[in-house]
């Protein structure tokens, strides 16, 4: 009976911990209209899933005398913190080092720095390409301009406005590069 037990309360700790992560995923910005009513519906079939578990889980923790529990209580969990089933657990898992919340955040901050410093070199590979795009704009338009210009051609004019125009806009965005590459490297 103890393993009925046990084998019921990992089957109900799946699908509420499963459930929540679902529950996360709605929350996340970025999630779309159409991904937020496919995990709705996931959620709905989430509920019934854990109404039988829980049942069970009643039926094997009424053998072993252990505290029941009520659908109200666990439909209200919205975190693993308020999850008090893991107490019962073979093994307490709040204990382990990477479920203190420090520990989480202190990963959850090196992720962000390493992700951080992938983002950093792909943006120098991209501002590199802006630079060298822009230069090579500049030069194919200096030489449309050149070329209108011997063939006396009234376009001259205009094609030298844009070229006036561009070269200002480049400027621009070259003057925010320094910037960028004049921020201090944090890591």
């Amino acid at each position: 009976s103890t393993r009925a037990y046990q084998k019921a309360l990992s089957k109900l700790e799946g699908l509420v911990v499963a459930h929540l992560f679902e529950l996360h995923k709605m929350g996340l910005s970025g999630t779309g209209y159409k991904l937020c009513i496919h995990i709705n519906r996931a959620l709905k079939t989430w509920c019934k899933a854990i109404q039988a578990a829980l049942g069970k889980y009643n039926e094997a923790a009424k053998v072993l005398n252990c505290p029941q529990l009520d659908w109200k209580d666990v439909s209200t969990y919205d975190s693993l913190a308020k999850f008090e089933l893991l107490q019962e657990c073979r093994i307490d898992i709040r204990q382990q080092p990477w479920a203190d919340t420090r520990n989480w955040q202190a990963l959850l901050h090196h992720l962000k720095l390493k992700r951080a410093e992938e983002e950093r070199k792909r943006l120098d590979v991209e501002i590199s390409h802006l630079v060298d795009w822009m230069t090579r704009e500049e030069s194919d338009l200096k030489s449309a301009v050149d070329r209108l210009q011997t063939e006396g051609s009234p376009l001259t004019v205009e094609a030298n406005k844009r070229l006036v125009h561009r070269i200002c806009q480049n400027n621009i965005h070259r003057t925010l590069i320094q910037k960028i590459y004049a921020l201090p490297l944090v890591f």
